[in-house]
């Protein structure tokens, strides 16, 4: 998989103890040029003599390596990336030492600011801080190992990956040899997860339409459902026996089944950005992605506590999607809010599909609840109330 990859660019760069050596060498040199003597002259040899050797151990060395990035396929705010370089030694007899991997880009080495695709350009940028870059002390000849870096996701959105560059300073940390790998990725960013109170979905679930209910359909261990034919292999726990006594015939008692609540969530941002109404020098932008962050909440809350959720967005062209629950769900959902581009033109539909689903509406505004967006039953937040919202502080709602 690795003689796939092109060969890398080999770039050589100084660093800091480098430049103090030539100097040292320089003063040496022009000591030993003004009075010359054995001594001075067989510093200057030796200093100019490591210098070469330096380069050459270091540039032979890298000859033989290569690399590939292993990119996660998604990561999320305030949460560690890991990114997963592959790194393999094709020498046959020639080790390689301290090898250190970074993601280069042109406007700074030392972190990361990437756009996404160039049809996607106006999203907002993403950017990703170094926390630790991957390193590998020793891979010897015929070796693959891997080296994790790790970063820290700032903004939600896709992150596109571009090169990336291994190097080594070894053996005496003069210079820096540059193996740049180019290789694009993709990691999509998920907005932030906060954790929000507990019985917060409980009461805004409870008496309504999306609070726990019997199914009409049985299969369930709850309340009695009804009276069918006994069938092979049914369990003898669940024979009618005063049926049996009656009519001499086996019968097998059905109960009905519990279903979990029910909850969509709902993001209003049919408002574009420079028409929202702020206070107190508010930043329009980042009220609405605090408001993406409080209904990714929303749905994690749900989906920690069992409950069948969905996900509608009200200013954009995207189909509503199902009730549902589970890992896979959950991530779809956070995918569809994470690839929101709010540069993009926002429509007028409130994002419902035309359906008769039993489910509690939690509708999200980024300034002020609007209530014609849904129900007269829909519960209504503001991107304002996330911290009271989150777990310990005093619960406040609007309600319709």
């Amino acid at each position: 998989m690795i003689g796939a990859f092109t060969k890398p660019k080999r770039r050589t760069r100084l660093v800091w103890a480098g430049v103090i050596y030539i100097l040292v060498i320089l003063a040496v040199g022009l000591a030993a040029g003004s009075r010359p003597n054995n001594l001075l002259v067989w510093v200057f040899s030796f200093l100019l003599a490591a210098m070469v050797v330096s380069g050459f151990v270091s540039g032979f060395m890298m000859m033989s390596i290569r690399a590939i990035r292993i990119e996660p396929r998604r990561g999320r705010v305030g949460e560690p990336l890991l990114v997963r370089y592959e790194i393999a030694n094709m020498s046959r007899f020639i080790p390689a030492y301290d090898l250190r991997v970074d993601e280069w880009t042109k406007a700074s080495r030392r972190g990361w600011s990437m756009r996404g695709r160039a049809r996607t350009s106006a999203v907002q940028t993403p950017s990703l801080e170094v926390a630790g870059p991957a390193w590998v002390l020793h891979i010897g000849p015929r070796e693959r190992l891997h080296g994790e870096a790790v970063f820290r996701p700032k903004r939600r959105g896709l992150v596109r990956l571009g090169e990336f560059e291994v190097s080594t300073k070894f053996p005496f940390g003069l210079m820096r040899k540059v193996l740049r790998f180019h290789q694009v990725g993709e990691v999509l960013i998920h907005p932030e997860i906060v954790a929000l109170r507990t019985e917060l979905l409980a009461k805004v679930t409870s008496g309504g339409f999306g609070g726990h209910r019997l199914s009409s359909e049985a299969g369930g261990f709850d309340d009695f459902f009804g009276v069918r034919e006994y069938r092979p292999g049914d369990s003898i726990r669940s024979i009618a026996w005063k049926r049996l006594a009656g009519t001499g015939k086996l019968a097998t008692i059905e109960r009905s089944r519990s279903v979990p609540p029910r909850l969509r969530v709902l993001v209003d941002l049919r408002v574009a950005t420079a028409n929202l109404r702020t206070v107190d020098a508010e930043d329009a932008r980042e009220l609405e992605e605090r408001a993406i962050v409080l209904a990714a909440s929303f749905i994690a809350l749900a989906d920690r506590l069992g409950y069948e959720y969905a996900l509608s967005i009200a200013g954009f062209d995207v189909a509503p999607v199902s009730l549902r629950k589970g890992h896979f769900h959950r991530e779809k959902l956070m995918s569809a809010l994470a690839a929101l581009d709010l540069d993009a033109p926002r429509t007028k539909g409130n994002g419902f599909a035309a359906s008769d689903e039993r489910a509690t509406v939690v509708v999200v505004h980024p300034d002020r609840a609007e209530l014609a967006v849904a129900s007269v039953d829909a519960w209504h937040f503001t991107a304002r109330q996330l911290d009271s919202l989150r777990e310990g502080a005093p619960l406040t709602e609007v309600r319709a």
